[in-house]
């Protein structure tokens, strides 16, 4: 016998070791302790504002903006493709539960207007949000105004709006105007 044909089947044990190992480490997933699925995180403390619908040309929509926190809501008042706009008028509901009215304030759209809102009663905001004197309403689109909330409870609750009017700067309703309200959910700790 050669001495390659000695060294062989030595060989072969090696490699059918090496093999068996190789496939014992795979199956136990690399030796990681076998504790089996881990738990998703818990869900992230904030608020999840999800819209109404999509925002098209000639529409009032409301939308989460970005100084919105994990304890302030901050919704933005937008305009879409609006023409003369000089003031809005609007009554707003709200999950009186998850959130408390802060503040109105005019949006760039507004120019050097003014935006005020008041809670009557609770869960229900009267709004209105204005350019000052003689001057063209906005055309385009941007942000007429933002309401401000802090977190309640926890849970999810809808927007609506009723009584709504938008005016052009000769003080006429603009024609064919379409609100689009949204939900939210707070999630807390």
């Amino acid at each position: 016998m050669s001495r390659f044909s000695a060294e062989r089947p030595v060989r072969r044990a090696l490699l059918l070791a090496a093999l068996v190992l190789v496939g014992l480490l795979a199956a136990c997933g690399g030796g990681g302790g076998g504790s089996g699925p881990t738990a998703p995180p818990p869900p992230t403390p904030g608020f999840v504002f999800t819209p109404a619908g999509v925002a098209g040309a000639n529409s009032l929509s409301l939308a989460s903006g970005a100084a919105t926190t994990a304890t302030t809501l901050v919704l933005e008042v937008r305009a879409t493709s609006v023409t003369d706009l000089y003031g809005v008028a609007f009554t707003l509901t709200y999950p009186s539960a998850q959130l408390q009215f802060v503040r109105a304030t005019a949006g760039p759209l507004l120019g050097a207007g003014a935006a005020q809102a008041t809670v009557s009663p609770a869960g229900t905001l009267i709004v209105g949000g204005t350019h000052l004197g003689n001057v063209p309403g906005a055309t385009g689109s941007g942000v007429v105004m933002t309401l401000e909330f802090s977190a309640g409870t926890a849970g999810t609750g809808g927007f609506a709006f009723t009584r709504n009017s938008a005016l052009d700067s000769a003080g006429h309703p603009l024609a064919g105007i379409t609100w689009v309200a949204g939900s939210v959910t707070l999630i807390t700790q």
